[in-house]
């Protein structure tokens, strides 16, 4: 089966095709340039290289979040237009199992770290077992303080690989709170790339065999939602009186 996945999550846009998990080709943008500006180029460049067209492929991979907002909503409209137009099955897949495969054959936890702003991370912690065809996740994906995660880890018997957006700017307070117990992965391996989505989008279609209904992915709400919810219950509060 041939394959397109699609991560926006961060700030690289992130592309992959891959067949039955294998992967062909793969696109990595760091720029400032914005995911829209960035995405249908690349994917042209990357059929081209590959010597695909769309027609070849069967299946569209994306990673749902958690990340940016924006980039979230971006990536899953650009899915699902190329799923509807191709009449393609769309496979999502959560962007901190996906940054899993970043540490695949490693015997540490694996802790990708996405920065959600606010002194806060998106988290998760994975372990991979011998031989296993994902990474076990031991600690669900959730928004956290970054003092708070740190020093629930340090409470932990055990070496932690931390991979992600946030790993290298954090290297130094990592270092200070858990020492030689931690583990930063340089970006060029931490950071989104469309093979660790490939794989583990592969092993999404393994598990469900179809298509599935999409929705981002955000785990806490946005500025904007935090806000009107602030006004709507003061409006309330304002009729209540």
């Amino acid at each position: 089966m041939k394959y397109l996945t699609i991560d926006t999550t961060t700030k690289v846009t992130a592309l992959a095709l891959a067949e039955d998990g294998r992967l062909v080709s793969e696109g990595f943008l760091h720029t400032s340039k914005t995911h829209s500006e960035r995405i249908i180029p690349m994917l042209d460049q990357l059929l081209s290289a590959a010597d695909w067209s769309l027609q070849d492929l069967e299946m569209i991979g994306v990673v749902r979040g958690p990340g940016s907002f924006t980039g979230i909503r971006i990536g899953i409209a650009t899915a699902q237009g190329l799923a509807q137009v191709l009449n393609l099955p769309l496979v999502a897949v959560v962007s901190l199992d996906a940054l899993a495969w970043a540490g695949k054959g490693r015997t540490e936890d694996i802790v990708p770290i996405l920065d959600a702003r606010k002194n806060e991370w998106y988290t998760a912690r994975y372990h991979w077992r011998s031989g296993a065809e994902r990474a076990d996740c031991l600690t669900p994906p959730q928004a956290m303080a970054t003092e708070q995660w740190l020093n629930y880890l340090r409470g932990l018997n055990c070496s932690l690989c931390f991979v992600g957006d946030a790993a290298a700017k954090a290297k130094g307070r990592i270092e200070e709170i858990l020492g030689e117990r931690a583990v930063i992965l340089p970006d060029y391996i931490s950071l989104p790339r469309g093979a660790y989505a490939a794989q583990a989008v592969w092993e999404r279609w393994k598990e469900i065999g179809e298509g599935e209904l999409v929705e981002p992915y955000y785990i806490r709400f946005s500025e904007a939602e935090v806000n009107w919810a602030k006004k709507e219950e003061a409006r309330r509060n304002g009729k209540d009186e």
